[in-house]
């Protein structure tokens, strides 16, 4: 009888042991990010499929609606991590301040340039021509940025330079300000092409009245191939004081490029519909994810290119006084990247 009752108590001893055992909560960590938007596609993905959960994070990603918050929150302390562009790395550094990339989230820009289909046909630009050549043919068209000084501004200004154009004589750029008034002056032709990120050229590709001027996501323009784009990053003090914190963020993101890298665009499409599906079109949306795709890092490491490209293109214009150069080693850290 004891033979057959040993078994049954031993069993109910380790129920009651693991039901005493306490469960070991999430660490609840923030994320910043300046934007909700696909810049951050990893981050997005890897809330939608689990990956920081797997990891014992609780995350808690606050957009701030504009950049330079996301990284004074981080700061001040009230986030551990931001998603960032290097642009706002670059500038706080200019400023004195650090924070350090340890996951290079997308290192292609992810802001496209789009021509209305009569504009190009106006000037002779025609899908599959080289890219140089599709700039050169841009004489007397009206390019629309965001606003003076912006990255669109920069971008748009340095690839017509490089053709030989110049601005105003050959090109007219104007600040078009954002979506809001830059797509429907491009459906109105008040402006030929249009310089903003995604999903906005993806829009209007989707409604069939543009096509690509400058696709820098799908790394095209051999001059600005690799970019600080994205990046996951923390401070200094945090990377040094609580490494397996800033491990276990590395894991998840990188988990979340893989599964990017080995899933089609319709299923990845699918993942980001509860993020984006109320302010975005199915057919634009797809197309958005069709191009951060491209834009994404599989290997999580930022490069040198990346960092001597986003420096030179932010430096040109005078804006970084402070800094003669910038280094890989001033915004990046390796050994958290396998």
């Amino acid at each position: 009888m004891w033979l057959r009752i040993l078994p049954m108590l031993a069993a109910m001893l380790l129920s009651l042991a693991a039901a005493a055992s306490p469960v070991q909560a999430a660490d609840k960590v923030t994320l910043t990010q300046p934007v909700d938007s696909l810049s951050f596609f990893p981050i997005y993905v890897g809330r939608a499929k689990g990956f920081f959960q797997k990891e014992g994070l609780e995350l808690d990603v606050k957009a701030t609606a504009g950049g330079g918050p996301h990284l004074t929150a981080v700061f001040a302390g009230k986030a551990e991590f931001t998603a960032s562009p290097g642009t706002y790395q670059i500038n706080a550094l200019n400023e004195g301040k650090k924070v350090v990339g340890f996951v290079d989230l997308l290192h292609r820009n992810i802001i496209g340039m789009v021509i209305h289909k009569e504009a190009a046909a106006k000037v002779g630009i025609k899908p599959g021509m080289p890219l140089m050549e599709r700039v050169k043919r841009a004489k007397g068209l009206t390019v629309g940025t965001t606003r003076p000084g912006a990255l669109t501004d920069d971008l748009a200004r340095s690839i017509f330079a490089r053709a030989g154009l110049k601005v105003p004589e050959d090109v007219r750029i104007i600040s078009a300000g954002g979506a809001g008034t830059m797509l429907p002056a491009l459906r109105n032709r008040k402006i030929d092409v249009i310089t903003i990120s995604t999903p906005h050229p993806e829009t209007i590709l989707s409604e069939g009245i543009g096509m690509w001027f400058v696709n820098w996501a799908a790394g095209e323009d051999p001059a600005i191939k690799d970019f600080m784009m994205s990046t996951l990053m923390a401070t200094p003090k945090l990377i040094q004081e609580n490494p397996g914190l800033v491990k276990r963020m590395a894991r998840a993101a990188m988990n979340s490029i893989k599964y990017i890298n080995e899933t089609s665009v319709d299923q990845l499409t699918k993942d980001m519909t509860p993020f984006f599906g109320k302010s975005v079109k199915p057919a634009a949306l797809r197309i958005s994810v069709e191009t951060v795709k491209a834009a994404v890092n599989p290997t999580g490491k930022m490069s040198d290119e990346a960092v001597a490209t986003t420096f030179k293109l932010m430096k040109k214009p005078g804006k970084l006084k402070n800094l003669e150069s910038v280094k890989r080693s001033d915004v990046w850290t390796d050994g958290l990247v396998k």
